[in-house]
């Protein structure tokens, strides 16, 4: 197993490792490195699409929280003040764009790549909206409304 000395150390011993000091009896204890995990130091192959996820989600809830705020037929219509009431088209790139800032800072996806990645997600749900709820009419009748859905369909 193992010996316990209890005294000063034997400076023969001492002195043939090469240490010019004198010897000591001091002990010294080394501790085992801890390993830490720092979030986003990740590889780019697994962070660009967390990120391009990030930013299609972030920007999905910023549509429905946008129609359920601010629309006929959503849960909680809030009545904008006539200051505000002609930039109301553009909430839900303030409520995604919030929201993907949010993600970012969370889970430090503030490089170059990564951050193009989440901006781009924005960017395909945001412009692809009419033909994601085409593709996809169920997802969409779940989030807004019915009536929604089919006044989508109909304009196109």
């Amino acid at each position: 197993m193992g010996e316990v000395h209890i005294g000063p150390r034997d400076e023969v011993r001492a002195n043939k490792k090469g240490r010019k000091s004198r010897p000591s009896n001091t002990v010294r204890i080394k501790q085992k490195n801890k390993k830490t995990t720092v979030l986003g130091e990740g590889s780019n192959s697994a962070l660009v699409p967390l990120a391009l996820m990030f930013g299609a989600l972030s920007m999905f809830v910023g549509q429905a929280a946008a129609f359920h705020f601010f629309q006929d037929g959503g849960l909680a219509p809030i009545t904008p003040p006539e200051v505000i009431a002609p930039y109301i088209q553009y909430a839900p790139l303030a409520i995604g764009g919030t929201l993907a800032a949010l993600f970012m800072w969370t889970f430090r996806l503030s490089g170059f790549l990564r951050s193009a990645a989440l901006i781009a997600g924005c960017a395909a749900v945001f412009v692809y909206h009419v033909e994601l709820v085409q593709k996809v009419p169920g997802l969409y009748t779940g989030f807004f409304t019915k009536e929604y859905v089919a006044s989508v369909l109909t304009k196109v």
